[in-house]
């Protein structure tokens, strides 16, 4: 009320005026759960083991995050600009009528990582003034995590010379687009070459936990970092001595069978078939669960080791020291966020 007598006091006027997009439709909400659009009707009913699917299911076989999105926008907003839909109608018919360069785009957008477009932001971030404090890691958990989207997008830019192969003849006004602006960009070039003096060849993403955990861990060149080194034999030594207790475990059980995969809460922990447990399992084996046709443990020998390899991995060792060097050699704030990432709105 108070505000209400101080607006018609001081006679302030706010008009709200809502503007739509001039090349799009709107589709109300009513509508898009109507023609299944996203998703089909009474998913809460059937759930999502349905086979019935919407139209957004049926037509996504895009092979990146960024176009099932893209995929889905259009769906909601479909286009109306003449222009545009005949840019890219232009470029459909490309495709279809070239077999090798369909097939050479399906198979170059497959060598990006999914997590392309969320670790570009990242790296897009530019601070107001760069310190020594910015560029100081606080811990092992965000040192862990910077690596990580630097091989992402090293994996990326690695990417790029393929997909300039497969578009270099494209003669569609989009397709010769995304050639010019990316493909023949020298500023990714000019990233690339900046990660290759710090960051090994071989390296690449992975989305298995304990590759991408090891990846991340030989990331930085040997050389760099002596404690970095020393730290990594330590990691080499603990990975071997956690295989060979699964070895002597298999012989000394007689367990054919067991296996010791690796997950980023639980770490390393055994997995044994029922199949093979023909009377109660040894006590050496503990926090034993049932999961369907196999159970799984752990044990004290098994838990002391991948404690250990869990403090080598987000100490200092694989982490500040890894990451200060990373940040010396690449003067992330200048060139990353420097970049203007251009795309194509088509």
């Amino acid at each position: 009320m108070a505000s209400h007598s101080y607006v018609k006091k001081n006679c302030i006027c706010l008009q709200v005026t809502f503007n739509g997009s001039f090349d799009h439709m709107n589709i109300d909400s009513t509508s898009v759960q109507t023609l299944e659009i996203i998703d089909p009707l009474h998913t809460e009913l059937w759930g999502t083991s349905n086979k019935k699917k919407s139209l957004f299911q049926m037509l996504k076989t895009t092979k990146t995050t960024g176009g099932s999105r893209l995929l889905r926008a259009n769906l909601l907003q479909p286009l109306k600009d003449i222009q545009t839909i005949n840019t890219r109608l232009d470029c459909l018919d490309e495709l279809v009528s070239n077999e090798e360069l369909f097939f050479g785009l399906t198979q170059g957008l497959r060598k990006f990582p999914k997590e392309s477009d969320k670790v570009l932001c990242h790296f897009c971030f530019k601070p107001k003034k760069v310190t020594d404090e910015v560029l100081k890691p606080a811990n092992g958990r965000k040192s862990q995590l910077l690596i990580s989207d630097i091989i992402v997008l090293k994996t990326a830019l690695d990417a790029i010379p393929f997909l300039s192969k497969v578009l270099k003849g494209a003669n569609s006004f989009l397709l010769k687009n995304i050639y010019q602006t990316i493909c023949e960009n020298p500023k990714y070039e000019s990233m690339r070459k900046r990660i290759g003096e710090v960051i090994d060849e071989d390296v690449i993403h992975s989305r298995a936990p304990f590759v991408a955990c090891t990846q991340q861990c030989f990331a930085i060149k040997p050389g760099i970092d002596g404690l970095l080194d020393v730290a990594r034999r330590s990691f080499c030594d603990t990975s071997e001595a956690i295989h060979n207790l699964a070895t002597k475990y298999r012989e000394e059980f007689t367990l054919p069978n067991l296996k010791i995969p690796y997950n980023n809460r639980l770490g390393f922990y055994f997995i044994i078939p029922l199949r093979d447990i023909t009377e109660k399992l040894p006590n050496k084996f503990i926090q034993v669960v049932r999961h369907g046709k196999n159970v799984h443990c752990s044990s004290f020998e098994l838990a002391s080791v991948s404690l250990l390899l869990s403090k080598l991995i987000f100490l200092g060792f694989l982490g500040n020291w890894a990451l200060t060097a990373t940040l010396q050699s690449f003067d992330r704030a200048g060139n990353f966020s420097g970049l203007n990432f251009q795309y194509s709105t088509c």
